[in-house]
């Protein structure tokens, strides 16, 4: 990794472990998921952030959406962005009610 701070690096170990808990095909356009691992590797965490939600928005129903969620949470805490905290909060709230009512 490059010379960055440690919050930054632990920014995107946040942002990549949200990344693997997605499907590993993704529909979506093609440019999305490339933009998002251009702002990786630029340390641009808050605009890969935000196409990660597009993505996880894209792509409801998968079976680890709540860890998804869940990741894109500590990230969003990390960078100190807590509207997108509480977003993603309410996202796996929603995930966790869904699948206890499916059973």
């Amino acid at each position: 990794m490059r010379n960055w701070p440690q919050e930054t690096k632990q920014a995107l170990r946040l942002l990549a472990a949200a990344r693997y808990f997605l499907p590993e095909y993704l529909d979506c356009p093609g440019d999305l998921e490339q933009r998002y691992h251009a702002h990786l590797r630029r340390g641009e965490c808050l605009q890969a952030l935000e196409i990660l939600e597009e993505i996880g928005l894209a792509h409801t129903g998968h079976d680890d959406e709540a860890y998804f969620w869940k990741e894109l949470f500590y990230a969003a805490q990390h960078l100190t962005l807590p509207e997108h905290a509480s977003r993603y909060q309410q996202q796996v709230d929603i995930v966790m009610a869904m699948q206890r009512l499916q059973g």
